[in-house]
C-alpha cells in the first residue's frame, strides 16, 4: 500500500497549527494568572519568563514545520533529522509544561484553572512531537 505523499505534508501542517494554538493558549491564558500568583515563595516574573520561552519555541517549531510541509517534497536526511529535532523539542516542551502544571496545582484556588490549560497544553505538544517524530520517519523517499 502506497501512501499519498500530500497526506505527511497535510500532517505537519495540522501539527504546525496545532503548536501554534497551544502558544496561544499559553500567551492568552496562562501568563496573567502567573502574573498574579501572590503566594509565598512565588517568583512570577522567573516563571513568566519561561513560559514566554515555551511560547517563543513552540511558535519557532510550528514555523519549522510549515516550512519543511511546504518546500519539502521528499525525504531526505536533513528534513528527516530537522522533523525528529522539533519533534522532540515539542516533546521537552510537553514536559516542561507538564512539570510546570503540577507545581501549580498546590498553589490555591487561583491557579486550578491555569493548571488544568497546562496539562491540556502538555498533552498536546507530547502528542504532536510524537506525530511529528512518526511522520518523519513514514514519509516516502
Amino acid at each position: 500500500m502506497k501512501l499519498d505523499p500530500l497526506l505527511f505534508r497535510r500532517m505537519l501542517l495540522v501539527c504546525a497549527v496545532i503548536t501554534v494554538v497551544v502558544a496561544l493558549v499559553l500567551a492568552l491564558g496562562i501568563i496573567q494568572p502567573v502574573k498574579a500568583e501572590v503566594s509565598r515563595g512565588a517568583t512570577p516574573e522567573r516563571a513568566v519568563l519561561a513560559f514566554w520561552l515555551n511560547i517563543s519555541l513552540n511558535l519557532l517549531s510550528a514555523l519549522t514545520l510549515a516550512f519543511i510541509a511546504v518546500r519539502s517534497r521528499i525525504r531526505s536526511w536533513y528534513s528527516t533529522s530537522v522533523l525528529v529535532i522539533v519533534g522532540f523539542v515539542v516533546l521537552f516542551l510537553g514536559l516542561a509544561l507538564a512539570d510546570a502544571a503540577s507545581a501549580y496545582q498546590g498553589h490555591g484556588p487561583s491557579l486550578q484553572s491555569a493548571s488544568i490549560l497546562l496539562f491540556v497544553c502538555a498533552a498536546v505538544d507530547f502528542l504532536t512531537g510524537v506525530t511529528v517524530v512518526t511522520t518523519a520517519f513514514l514519509r516516502p523517499k
